[in-house]
């Protein structure tokens, strides 16, 4: 994937077929992050998704209606907007094979259905995540997408908020994406562990 994708957000640009996260501090983050990453992903005719716990979806349409007309991509279905029960968590339980599967059948749809040249996708980790088995298969899903994402026309931005979450969690998120935000700067992560080397040492 070589097409650039502008994310909306400091005015970055990266390759399509990325996954990399952001940290942020409060609720004013996310609105500051993802608010702008989705109005540009409307204007420039991408399909949007947001997978949010610290904002509904009918607050994140508000918000989101004062920066841009969202009827439309609303009514079309480029505009997709979730809780984690209603995505990571829809079978009654997070599965990583059943999130894999989930992101090629989205990939498939934009490459057949021809609306949507890409798909930007933003969520954050759910919190009844929190301890250390749901941490281990989540972590598990976030290096898996490394093997997924960079074949298919997508940029996922994860979210995680400093105040939310603890050091194992935040390191964790430092291994498991290849690229990172920080001080408004995309920045190839050095802490950053291949899937097969990272799943090795935990098996």
């Amino acid at each position: 994937m070589t097409e650039s994708m502008a994310l909306g957000v400091f005015g970055l640009s990266v390759p399509a077929g990325t996954h990399l996260c952001i940290f942020f501090r409060g609720s004013s983050g996310v609105e500051e992050i993802v608010l702008p990453f989705l109005a540009e992903g409307i204007r420039a005719n991408d399909k949007c998704l947001a997978i949010l716990e610290s904002r509904m979806p009918s607050d994140l349409l508000s918000g989101l209606a004062l920066q841009i007309d969202v009827g439309p991509s609303v009514a079309t279905g480029q505009l997709e907007l979730a809780t984690p029960a209603e995505a990571y968590l829809r079978s009654g339980h997070f599965s990583t094979q059943e999130m894999l599967d989930y992101w090629a059948d989205e990939a498939a749809a934009t490459r057949s259905g021809g609306n949507f040249s890409l798909t930007r996708a933003t969520g954050e980790m759910p919190s009844v995540l929190d301890q250390p088995a749901g941490r281990a298969e989540f972590f598990r899903y976030e290096a898996m997408l490394n093997d997924v994402i960079p074949k298919n026309p997508q940029v996922i931005l994860c979210l995680y908020d400093l105040e939310r979450f603890g050091a194992e969690v935040l390191m964790d998120a430092l291994r498991t994406h290849p690229m990172v935000v920080v001080d408004g700067m995309v920045h190839d992560n050095p802490y950053y562990l291949a899937p097969d080397k990272l799943l090795a040492g935990r098996s």
